[in-house]
């Protein structure tokens, strides 16, 4: 018995149309998912703390543009398959330059959490009023504090194409201002209060009117900046900063709030 040929012009043109229709619905859901994938701009995230929220929000599907003011030296982000950018929030130029880079483009989320506690860590001594220097806490103040402002400043354009816009300053729990204090690392404690009323004020600013804005207290972690002295892991602490990041509601809008989702005072 003989088995016709499948080789015939209306087999090849059934086979086409199949194939163009495969690619088709491919690439429309390549364009949706594309469409769905929500962004994170993550300043400092070539380490610690940034580090480790860059590496959680790309493991859950976002797509994550992690700063760094040196990105050559940035090894470890690298491997994160984060999106790289070179940022110093202390400068003006770099700044207008990372906002360039990114025009037109959207991001949903924006976690100011580059920070500086000083030139002398918790386990150093910190400078006390005796030792304090000026460049001290001008240093502090222009990357805790001014830096958020104007990063914040020039992404506007990007979070206004965002549905739902949040905005996170990395605060710290030695900001609060009824807690009990040592009487050192004024730097790093002023700057930070400074930076919670920056929150409270960007919360009510109507260039932001529909964003989420919130100050984080990401808490004591084992990094370079929280010292073996920490009693946090940050890979177990940031998965929980980066549930609360993404469960975000109009009811955290201008709070204060801890890693764990508690709230925190003033």
């Amino acid at each position: 018995m003989e088995i016709s040929s499948f080789n015939t012009p209306m087999t090849n043109r059934f086979l086409a149309s199949i194939l163009t229709l495969c690619t088709s619905l491919l690439l429309t859901s390549h364009l949706s998912i594309a469409a769905t994938q929500k962004t994170v701009l993550i300043t400092g995230a070539n380490r610690g703390l940034g580090l480790e929220l860059t590496k959680h929000f790309v493991n859950d599907g976002y797509h994550v543009i992690g700063t760094a003011r040196k990105p050559d030296k940035a090894t470890e982000l690298k491997t994160t398959k984060a999106e790289i950018i070179q940022l110093d929030v202390t400068s003006d130029q770099s700044i207008a330059s990372m906002a360039n880079s990114l025009k037109g483009r959207t991001i949903d989320i924006l976690i100011n959490n580059a920070g500086y506690f000083g030139p002398k860590l918790m386990t150093e001594k910190p400078a006390t009023l005796k030792d304090l220097t000026k460049k001290e806490m001008q240093d502090c103040l222009a990357v805790n504090t001014l830096g958020p402002i104007f990063v914040t400043q020039a992404l506007l354009p990007n979070l206004q194409k965002s549905s739902q816009p949040i905005v996170v300053n990395m605060s710290t729990r030695a900001s609060i201002l009824t807690h009990k204090t040592g009487g050192n690392a004024y730097g790093y404690k002023v700057s930070k209060t400074a930076l919670n009323m920056v929150t409270r004020t960007m919360a009510a600013d109507p260039s932001l009117r529909g964003a989420i804005v919130i100050s984080l207290a990401p808490g004591h972690n084992k990094t370079d900046m929280g010292t073996h002295w920490a009693n946090l892991d940050p890979t177990q602490s940031m998965a929980k900063v980066k549930t609360l990041i993404t469960s975000l509601t109009p009811k955290h809008h201008g709070g204060f709030w801890f890693f764990d989702g508690s709230p925190r005072p003033w």
